[in-house]
């Protein structure tokens, strides 16, 4: 019985860039007001998967310079999306290695994980300036993004992937 092999191709710079400015657009959609305690913070979930496939061309800058565009586009307190950013990318990077070999389904929880910790994040510097809690329902995002990081993980990876010949 022949033994499917696949490689992985190099990812380009032109589809790491593509895969941002989706998340982004994604994040300023008008319904994400309406549903934004349930919508996931698609930039935040891009942010992971990058840092921890290819830790050499995405780390803590440019997850610090996409934090500060969210906040402008989105008119928040500038700095608290780059704060999460940043602290989010530190530590996938920081255990990027180990984190690498998880199945999908085991990374899903390392990304809840930092998806509940860049929220919380976010929240205390707006209660830090003076805004109310919003309610429980607002980490509700970070376990949808959890939900969805084995299927957004297969697509992301099938880019990649390439058949090699089987050789004898």
């Amino acid at each position: 019985m022949p033994i499917s092999r696949q490689m992985l191709r190099p990812v380009g710079g032109g589809f790491i860039f593509m895969s941002f400015i989706f998340a982004l657009l994604i994040n300023l959609l008008p319904w994400q007001a309406t549903t934004a305690s349930f919508a996931p913070d698609f930039v935040a979930l891009m942010i992971i998967y990058w840092t921890l496939n290819q830790p050499r061309r995405f780390g803590v800058a440019w997850a610090f310079l996409l934090g500060i565009f969210m906040d402008v586009a989105d008119g928040n307190l500038l700095g608290q999306h780059a704060l999460a950013y940043s602290i989010i990318a530190f530590l996938t990077l920081s255990r990027q290695r180990q984190l690498a070999v998880f199945p999908f389904w085991q990374q899903a929880f390392v990304a809840l994980a930092f998806m509940l910790l860049s929220q919380t994040i976010m929240l205390v510097v707006r209660m830090m300036m003076g805004a109310n809690f919003v309610g429980w329902s607002y980490f509700a995002g970070s376990f949808l993004a959890a939900f969805i990081w084995p299927p957004l993980s297969n697509l992301m990876i099938m880019y990649q992937r390439k058949d090699v010949p089987d050789e004898l």
